[in-house]
């Protein structure tokens, strides 16, 4: 034992504890360190398990819980009331209700100070009640200068930002919303592709197009559990399968697939319904990346830092010119500079502050809908003659040449085995001399 510790001290390895406690140590180091460097990478979460997989509701803080304030949906008279003339004084007197201005008042209370004591200040020097050692503040052209000259600097930043963020609002919004009309169109061909005596596949498709867009909505809202939404759509065994699932959305994406294989119909009516399976797949993706990746941190700091510092220079800048009025004008600065700042951090991260419930809620609907009135749509159609609705064994075929029938036959036999075919036809005379006939052919395979 002396000799092997003597060998690996000797080559400058460390038995395995040994090695095992520093790794260890090294780790929690590492760690440590980086939470003391603000300017440390953020990750936190290498793999990309989202707070939402663990199935539990975190109560948040009141400036998170004001997000959902922002969940819009408007209807016209939403917007007969965006439009009002009135929208100005009514906005004035709601500005102590802005949950921007409260997110934001921080800062503006320490403007607000600091214009408050540079006042103070110039009072009390300009009526001699301070030393004559102590500066004067009035006239402050380098602080003049400094705000003058960097004001558009600090607008071009500040344009950026929120340009950037509304973006990536934009980008989630149209994900979502192309997620609402795959939704109702994989339904509506699922009503119409499978053979009507999978009634069963249908309701499973039904289920599961509304158990994804429920999963993925829990994947970037963690306000909810899975069980809460779902309870009531998929059936026990379903759920507890999804719920143990390691990505619950990719999940509810494969039960789907497998659904789609399962039911005997054509290639091609297979290969549009896994189109709108990839879609799903590009919303997932797409999403995970804009919660994943923000806009630079490193923007984001230096915007900050830019802000408060020229705010807090701002005071010093307008005193010797308005006395007093320093204190509600940059007070004022305040509220609109970090104001614009503060839209942009909240609309960096969209799904806070998109109404994802209720798109949910309108997916749901259609899909159910569409499942529950297939049925009576093929009846009424094919009583009002406005449709022969048969099954995908039996095609209807219209308007073919008389001299077409025996190719239409035989295509219809197939190439295996003996059938019986039954034909249907209706002439009629076309408008160029010929007769066009109507084939309807039903065959039994014996």
């Amino acid at each position: 034992m002396q000799v092997k510790a003597h060998y690996l001290l000797g080559t400058g390895k460390r038995p395995f504890g040994l090695r095992s406690a520093y790794l260890s140590r090294k780790l929690v180091t590492t760690v440590a360190n980086a939470s003391k460097d603000p300017n440390a990478p953020i990750q936190s979460n290498p793999l990309g398990t989202l707070s939402s997989q663990s199935g539990t509701v975190s109560p948040l803080p009141r400036s998170e819980e004001a997000r959902r304030y922002w969940r819009t949906v408007y209807d016209f008279p939403q917007w007969q009331k965006h439009r009002s003339p009135y929208r100005f004084i009514e906005r004035l007197f709601q500005l102590s209700q802005s949950h921007i201005l409260q997110n934001a008042l921080p800062a503006i209370s320490w403007v607000t100070l600091v214009a408050t004591l540079v006042a103070a200040y110039g009072t009390s020097y300009d009526q001699h009640l301070l030393p004559e050692a102590l500066p004067s503040i009035s006239p402050n052209a380098s602080c003049s200068a400094f705000i003058s000259n960097t004001s558009v600097a600090l607008s071009l930043l500040l344009v950026f930002r929120t340009n950037s963020s509304y973006g990536r609002w934009d980008e989630a919004r149209k994900m979502w919303g192309g997620l609402l009309n795959r939704s109702r169109d994989i339904m509506r061909q699922g009503a119409t592709c499978f053979p009507d005596d999978q009634i069963e596949a249908k309701k499973a498709l039904a289920r599961w197009t509304v158990a994804f867009a429920r999963a993925l909505r829990i994947h970037f809202q963690p306000e909810v559990t899975l069980e809460s939404e779902l309870k009531n759509i998929l059936t026990p065994a379903e759920l507890e399968m999804l719920a143990k699932s390691q990505h619950r959305p990719v999940r509810a994406i494969h039960a789907i697939s497998q659904i789609i294989q399962s039911v005997p119909m054509s290639s091609i009516h297979q290969m549009q319904m896994s189109n709108n399976l990839t879609f799903f797949h590009d919303v997932l993706g797409g999403c995970e990346r804009l919660l994943r990746a923000p806009i630079p941190v490193s923007y984001t700091r230096h915007t900050a830092r830019f802000l408060f510092a020229w705010l807090t220079l701002l005071p010093l800048a307008l005193y010797p010119s308005v006395g007093w009025g320093v204190v509600p004008l940059c007070s004022g600065i305040a509220a609109v500079l970090c104001g614009i700042e503060e839209i942009g951090v909240q609309c960096e991260e969209p799904f806070g502050i998109l109404p994802l419930d209720v798109i949910c809620n309108r997916i749901q609907a259609d899909v159910m809908a569409t499942l529950k009135d297939d049925a009576d749509t093929k009846t009424v159609l094919a009583e009002a003659g406005l449709a022969r609705l048969l099954p995908s064994s039996a095609p209807v075929l219209s308007s073919y040449p008389s001299a077409a029938l025996p190719a239409i036959a035989q295509q219809a036999a197939g190439n295996g085995g003996t059938n019986l075919v039954y034909a249907q036809a209706s002439s009629q005379q076309g408008s160029n001399g010929g007769f066009n006939v109507q084939v309807q052919i039903n065959s039994d395979r014996n």
